[in-house]
């Protein structure tokens, strides 16, 4: 399959679209100050250590601490037998699942306890495997790894590896070869994706510069103070042709003449075979609307998606589950139910690995698919939704469907999903997506009249409000308020404010 690239860059927020089919199917975002720290490598203090967890809590200068885990933390030589490289894929840049690098199913490590790796107060260096999500620090390694264009460094890790995407066979096991002649004395490579069909000159050359940056590294570690960044990764766009650009994408259009100079200029020297896919975009309309990618991001922040055939996905992200549910709506063209549910459920299953990877959603992903009776009918969409799967760069399971006819998957999460990064939290909601009717909060408003007027001594209350809440008081419910004010025997007035929110109020003693 095609696809192009669509680099939008701005002063102050640079968007990167994968489109594939005609439509966009991945969305990058940075802005400038809120840059990812994913790959940036800091020299950290220790802040605790916490055995019961085997983790520990590390300050890099940022507002919250980063969460080391002690599979996380290169373990001293008596363990490096047991080391073998097993966790690999959270110590890589983005494309972790690119780089899942074992020939073999890794032997279980034998992870020392955290007391035994670091102490409290003890300078180390991390690098940030995993992005602040949410509520949640940064996740950090001290497994560091330096990404090139074909290959990853592992300065601490003796092993060579190579992405279980290359497959098996003569290729695999040509540039496992490879890898094996060149890794350096005491580091390891992971050797990526886009080095397939490359020859030995070209990973050499990779590494080369990656050695170089190491080194300089070492050189500015030295005098670094704690709580200080020595290493920050590539801008998006830089990132996203290291990382991104495969043999499919046939075109990357950019419409910043700077950012174009600049990724010609990485091209050329990295990976020149990129060079002539760049175009400059000097058009006067948005290439974001020209390729319908607003639009596509309108779509992916709303809660209800619908189908083509009538029928609709409705997707709730909380902070660890993702739950979609598949309706049928006013889909009834088929002969019977089954037929039916089947046909929405096929259709649902591309609409919905669409928005798990535009909206980037992960964790645990719940889908209530329209029942089904046929099982025939059940191991065809789960064959369907593993298919159309494998077009994901992040790693996903699926298991079968459960006893109540749910279907559990999980996908890798690696950022923010798309909705946290655009989106805030309503004041009025409070993130439910629900606030009171205007009933119940008359009904909660007379209440707090009776407990403030038996409380306090007064001879009338004043009620401020909205203009909504007061027309309601004395309109539906003005025989409640008579009733309120003979039960208490104290006059209520009220007084309009339009610039109270519906269910904001005041109550005064007089």
């Amino acid at each position: 399959m095609s696809a192009e690239i669509l680099v939008n860059v701005a002063p102050f927020e640079t968007r990167i679209a994968r489109i594939e089919s005609g439509q966009a199917e991945e969305l990058y975002i940075e802005r400038e100050n809120e840059r990812g720290l994913k790959g940036n490598i800091y020299k950290g203090r220790v802040q605790r250590v916490l055995p019961g967890i085997q983790a520990a809590f590390v300050d890099i200068g940022l507002e919250k601490a980063g969460f080391l885990y002690a599979g996380d933390i290169a373990v001293p030589e008596s363990y490096e037998a047991e080391l073998a490289a097993a966790e690999e894929v959270e110590n890589t840049p983005e494309d972790a699942s690119d780089s899942n690098v074992e020939e073999d199913e890794p032997q279980r490590r034998i992870i020392p306890s955290i007391s035994t790796l670091v102490k409290e107060g003890q300078e180390i260096f991390v690098q940030v495997s995993k992005d602040p999500i949410a509520s949640k620090g940064p996740r950090l390694t001290s497994l560091l790894s330096l990404a090139g264009r074909y290959l990853v460094y592992l300065p601490s890790v003796d092993h060579v590896g190579i992405a279980r995407r290359l497959g098996e066979g003569e290729e695999r096991e040509r540039l496992l070869q490879i890898g094996q002649a060149i890794k350096p004395d005491g580091g390891g490579l992971i050797i990526r994706t886009v080095a397939e069909g490359h020859d030995k000159d070209d990973l050499k050359r990779d590494l080369e510069f990656l050695l170089r940056l190491w080194k300089d590294l070492q050189k500015r570690s030295e005098h670094a103070a704690p709580g200080s960044m020595i290493y920050t990764d590539l801008n998006l766009y830089l990132r996203v042709m290291r990382d991104y650009v495969d043999d499919e994408v046939e075109k990357i259009h950019v419409d910043s003449r700077e950012a174009y100079q600049s990724m010609k200029k990485f091209a050329r020297h990295f990976m020149p075979e990129v060079a002539k896919r760049l175009y400059y975009y000097p058009g006067e309309r948005p290439i974001f609307d020209v390729y319908g990618v607003e639009e596509a991001i309108n779509r992916a922040l709303k809660r209800q998606v619908s189908l083509r055939s009538g029928g609709h996905i409705v997707i709730d992200q909380t902070e660890a589950l993702v739950a979609i549910d598949v309706n049928s709506g006013s889909f009834v063209s088929s002969r019977n139910m089954e037929e039916t549910g089947f046909k929405t459920n096929l259709e649902a299953v591309h609409e919905i690995v669409h928005q798990l990877r535009l909206r980037n959603l992960g964790g645990i992903i719940v889908v209530d698919f329209i029942d089904m009776q046929e099982d025939e009918n059940k191991t065809r969409l789960i064959e369907v939704l593993e298919e159309t799967l494998k077009r994901d760069k992040s790693k996903t399971n699926i298991a079968q469907f459960s006893s109540l006819g749910l279907v559990e998957m999980t996908r890798k999460r690696t950022r923010d999903s798309l909705g946290r990064a655009l989106q805030e939290n309503c004041e009025r909601c409070h993130a439910t997506g629900y606030v009171k009717s205007p009933t119940t909060i008359c009904y909660q408003l007379f209440r707090e009249i009776v407990a403030e007027a038996r409380a306090y001594p007064c001879e009338k209350l004043m009620v401020i409000a909205h203009p909504s809440l007061i027309d309601l008081m004395l309109g539906e419910e003005g025989e409640d308020v008579a009733a309120l004010e003979h039960f208490l025997s104290k006059e209520i007035s009220f007084k309009s404010d339009s610039k109270l929110a519906p269910e904001h109020y005041e109550i005064a003693l007089l």
